[in-house]
């Protein structure tokens, strides 16, 4: 979707990538018919220049449903790819619209390995019954945000703070996170009159300053 933490590509283990093909399929038909643009509550794309910038990430020879667009109202269909890699141009931004690439993995430790060495997302969501998996997911990767077993719903919450890290971003706000984040915190030093260290000064060099600087380092 045209949202910031809308899932960029899905990471499927390989022996259930089919039968999550089949469900990807039966739900978006089923939530936008058998014909999603001539469907009145389907949205179109933001504009005609973000538009032509998604088709142009779709690589038709790996698209497994959808692909079909109207450029008179913006809309591009629900769109899945399959055997995408990361060096495919779809992997190569944020995408932003109605795309999804499906990568597969054999091991779940190799993936983890390889997740870290990646530029740390804004959202991140797994989708498991494994606690194991869950839990290094939680603490072994750094990203900004994100759902166990759901997507985006995180960031409704005024409990929690939202935010990237690293590339994606720094700070978080949403609640008492953006009170503090948009409150300017100001630094003041009271000092008294009465005293003022001549070490602060030149000459550098003096017995005073030897003898202090020797008291404070022995």
């Amino acid at each position: 979707g045209q949202t910031c933490v809308a899932p960029d590509y899905i990471l499927c283990q390989q022996s259930i990538k089919d039968e999550l093909v089949r469900e990807l399929i039966k739900q978006i038909k089923l939530q936008f018919g058998e014909e999603p643009l001539k469907n009145p509550a389907y949205g179109k794309i933001i504009n005609d220049k973000h538009f032509s910038r998604l088709l142009g990430l779709i690589d038709n020879e790996k698209v497994i449903f959808g692909g079909a667009h109207d450029s008179t109202t913006c809309r591009i269909m629900p769109t899945v790819m399959d055997q995408v890699t990361v060096q495919d141009k779809v992997m190569g931004e944020e995408i932003f619209g109605p795309i999804l690439p499906i990568l597969t993995y054999e091991n779940f430790d190799t993936l983890i390995n390889e997740l870290k060495n990646k530029p740390k997302p804004l959202a991140l969501y797994i989708f498991s019954h494994d606690e194991k998996h869950i839990d290094r997911t939680v603490r072994e990767l750094s990203y900004g945000g994100g759902c166990i077993n759901d997507v985006v719903i995180h960031l409704a919450s005024n409990r929690l703070p939202f935010g990237g890290v690293g590339s994606s971003g720094m700070g978080s706000y949403h609640g008492k996170s953006g009170f503090n984040a948009f409150t300017h915190y100001k630094s003041i030093v009271d000092k008294k009159t009465w005293i003022d260290l001549p070490m602060r000064y030149q000459p550098y060099q003096s017995k005073f300053y030897n003898k202090l600087l020797h008291f404070f380092l022995k």
